[in-house]
């Protein structure tokens, strides 16, 4: 392999890089999946459970959603005018109904005071769904804001609404995370390496790979096992993994391709070398830590499967695709230019500095 990298370095490299770019196609796909009960294995009595009630009631049942109206001055809440808006709230699409409150038929629920109620909203869908999520973020929020009873004001609580602001921090964390990370460890292998291509090729290199990871997920688990989505938790789970792994694989590499460098091996060479000796340890590292986050997929409930197979599968790209090719086949073809603005320096082998004492006979 080394050889074969060595002589076709160009041919290495982009054969390397179309596998890791058509799994990460598969991220062009990604839909997040924020429903817990979706994933629970069939057989339990929980699933088993919820499908019931779904059967008789409409699925939102299991979670209602809470609308809580307020007043603002201090005056009691009129029941007739809670009734209407009730039915405002009944109107929006996606919602299957108002509950109850009391025994005769009331829709809302009052304190002593009677200046806060408390509103039962039924979804038709899931309330983790992602329908659901957008229904309770959009439009319901929209419509319970805007016709509020004068003098009132309106918040959305439950489990549904819960969870959009999961989602919104989640969103918010993976926008900062990433390229706070991805930067932080730039910096490190820049003065590492004290080089900018380099980093710059291994930077580029990893968060493929992450996304080609995320895109395998997707075609296995969205295409060939038909679920809904993936789970929430699992890109910022796989980007911690992934990178923190694959970025520990190229240190491997790339240390060794720097070490022929210094000794003025040819860049080629090197990369025949560099897979030759550090290949082995890279690939027996991934298969290792591949097979034990496997094991995850032994579980039986859909977010450690997706885990197990994801962060699996992003090792093995990481270690077999990643390091042992793509790295070195760039890196000889950048040849010095890899550790710009660097210069190399070959290194002389050590003189013998005391003189050889001939042998008596």
């Amino acid at each position: 392999l080394g050889r074969f990298t060595a002589r076709r370095p160009a041919l290495v490299a982009v054969a390397s890089g179309a596998v890791m770019v058509a799994l990460a196609l598969g991220t062009l796909g990604m839909k997040v999946d924020y429903d817990a009960f979706s994933q629970l294995p069939k057989g339990t009595e929980s699933a088993r459970a919820v499908k019931d009630l779904q059967a008789g009631f409409p699925a939102g049942a299991l979670n209602p959603t809470t609308v809580f109206v307020r007043s603002t001055d201090g005056t009691p809440l009129d029941p007739a005018e809670l009734t209407q808006y009730a039915g405002k709230l009944a109107k929006v699409d996606g919602v299957g109904a108002v509950l109850p409150a009391d025994a005769k038929g009331g829709v809302a629920l009052l304190n002593p005071g009677k200046t806060v109620a408390q509103i039962n909203v039924v979804l038709n869908g899931a309330p983790y769904a992602t329908a659901s999520l957008d229904l309770v973020d959009g439009k319901l929020k929209e419509v319970a804001h805007n016709e509020t009873p004068a003098g009132t004001t309106a918040l959305v609580g439950g489990v549904t609404s819960s969870y959009t602001d999961i989602r919104s921090a989640n969103t918010r964390d993976l926008s900062v995370i990433f390229p706070v990370a991805g930067g932080l460890i730039a910096i490190i292998l820049a003065l590492l390496l004290r080089s900018l291509i380099a980093p710059l090729v291994l930077m580029l290199a990893v968060v493929l790979s992450f996304f080609s990871s995320i895109g395998a997920t997707v075609f296995v688990f969205q295409g060939m096992a038909g679920h809904a989505g993936v789970t929430f938790s699992l890109p910022i789970m796989l980007y911690l993994f992934v990178v923190a792994i694959g970025t520990d694989y190229n240190i491997l590499m790339i240390a060794r391709l720097r070490e022929e460098a210094e000794r003025g091996t040819d860049p080629r060479e090197a990369a025949d070398l560099a897979i030759e000796h550090g290949g082995p340890s890279v690939a027996s590292a991934g298969l290792i830590l591949a097979g034990t986050f496997s094991s995850l997929m032994l579980a039986g409930m859909a977010f450690l499967t997706e885990i197990g197979f994801s962060v699996a599968a992003g090792i093995v790209v990481s270690a077999f695709v990643m390091s042992i090719f793509l790295v070195p086949s760039v890196t000889a073809l950048l040849g010095k230019w890899a550790w710009w603005p660097r210069k190399i320096k070959v290194r002389q082998p050590a003189t013998e500095d005391r003189e050889l004492e001939p042998i008596s006979s």
